[in-house]
């Protein structure tokens, strides 16, 4: 029996600088929704308008970013969270109080919402690019960097980087960011172990940066994790459910595979739906009427796709649901062995076939290997211009070529590094080579894909500054 006290700990309330009541305090608001309010004003947030979901740098305002998905993700983790909490409330809900669902719903939505924010631009395969060019002979040994320092960059994960942005660069008054309860960030933290863990090693994942260790030890005890938070499960499965989907609606959208194909790969071949037959029937159904309703042949392809979105995904929400509840007890107890709710149960042979649909069809296709191109040589370009700069003994001179370019840096993350642990600003305080590194990385990650491609352009004197 799992007590529920460890749910008031896991849905802690608590944040590094306690929170005066406001004026709203008292209007029924969980701490949750709070943290939605707060960061969906953000510039952090923002920025996710104009960074790659699969198809970076487009025209067109149809194919998702980052933010698009991350608001999908934060509408299936919210479903998810009600699902959840009502089941255990009813089966494990001794204690637990009424509102609890909405709670674990509200931590899901602000979750959701902000799962990406660290992502730097060009979505995942820019976050290869940053731990490629640390894993590089010619700097894979920067000078001044302790071991556990540098594994920051050599893992270099946009997980991290997202509770750094909530936690210290996301200012809203002092050195704590914008403050998120802990409950939020134990949910965001995938994976509950800094980069110089053996773990990192290994699996190439991290939770938080070395500047976060103090906090993210500090999470896991205020929120009695014993491994990953229960809720970060949840929180996997709306981002996958999220995005596969949704990949192979764009994948249509752009003209890369039509419906007959999808049918061919994901509808026709019955092994995939022997426990959803009648979901698939009910697909078909809609798709005829699409054609009796003589739909032009653009909009048939993207709408038959889209029924196909809605199926899967209600068919992962449920299955997602039932292995939480098979597996309550392991999860609760951080035995839980499989890095995803959908790797069980009858829906994950579709599942699987979704994933490699999506790669053959849209992760692979030659517009986004040529826009990845692209995206090489811009964050690469980045890097190498930015990250000496920062090292130079020059940088403190506006006459070097390394000044110069440190002072196209934001002083605002400069600001942040220079704030002691009273929030007091040292203008005079030298940083740390650790320091100066992380503040080119802050920089760059922090970057959208046009400003990216456009600051490399005028790096190279390919386009004159705005």
């Amino acid at each position: 029996m799992i007590e529920p006290r460890r749910w008031a700990d896991l849905l802690s309330p608590g944040r590094e600088r306690p929170s005066r009541p406001g004026r709203l305090a008292g209007e029924g608001r969980s701490c949750f929704e709070m943290d939605y309010d707060r960061i969906v004003y953000s510039s952090s947030l923002r920025r996710l308008q104009d960074k790659a979901q699969v198809f970076p740098l487009q025209e067109n305002d149809f194919t998702r970013t980052r933010l698009t998905h991350s608001l999908e993700t934060s509408a299936l983790g919210r479903s998810l969270g009600h699902k959840a909490g009502r089941w255990i409330r009813k089966r494990h809900g001794d204690g637990l109080p009424e509102d609890f669902p909405g709670r674990l719903a509200a931590l899901l939505q602000v979750a959701g919402l902000v799962h990406d924010l660290g992502n730097p631009p060009f979505g995942h395969y820019g976050e290869d690019l940053i731990r490629h060019w640390f894993k590089g002979e010619k700097n894979s040994r920067l000078a001044g960097l302790s071991q556990e320092e540098f594994s920051d960059f050599r893992y270099f994960d946009g997980n991290a980087q997202t509770i750094r942005i909530l936690a210290r660069l996301q200012f809203l008054k002092d050195r704590h960011g914008i403050n998120f309860c802990f409950g939020t960030l134990g949910a965001l933290m995938k994976y509950p172990w800094d980069s110089s863990d053996e773990r990192a090693r290994e699996r190439g994942k991290f939770g938080f940066f070395f500047s976060e260790k103090d906090l993210g030890r500090r999470i896991i005890e205020e929120t009695g994790m014993r491994g990953r938070h229960p809720a970060t499960y949840l929180l996997e499965a709306a981002d996958d459910l999220a995005y596969l989907f949704a990949d192979l609606e764009d994948t249509v959208k752009k003209g890369h595979l039509n419906w007959e194909g999808l049918y061919g790969e994901l509808v026709e071949d019955r092994g995939l739906w022997t426990d959803f037959e009648e979901a698939r029937q009910a697909l078909k159904r809609e798709v005829d009427q699409l054609r009796r309703q003589r739909v032009p042949r653009e909009e048939f392809d993207f709408l038959a796709a889209h029924f196909l979105k809605i199926t899967g995904q209600v068919l992962g929400l449920e299955a997602v649901g039932g292995e939480f509840a098979l597996a309550y007890e392991e999860i609760m107890n951080g035995t839980y062995r499989r890095r995803s709710l959908l790797e069980a149960g009858p829906v994950r042979p579709l599942i699987d076939r979704v994933r490699a649909v999506c790669r053959k069809y849209a992760y692979q296709n030659r517009e986004v290997l040529s826009l990845e191109l692209v995206a090489q040589s811009v964050v690469t370009g980045l890097l190498n211009r930015f990250i000496p700069a920062l090292l130079s003994p020059d940088s403190h001179d506006p006459r070097s070529e390394s000044g110069k370019l440190c002072r196209l840096i934001s002083r605002n993350f400069e600001y942040i590094q220079k704030l002691d642990r009273e929030s007091v600003y040292h203008e005079e305080a030298e940083l740390s080579p650790y320091q100066r590194v992380q503040l080119g990385i802050d920089f760059i990650s922090g970057m959208t894909d046009t400003y990216a491609l456009n600051l490399h352009k005028r790096l190279l004197g390919l386009a004159l500054p705005d």
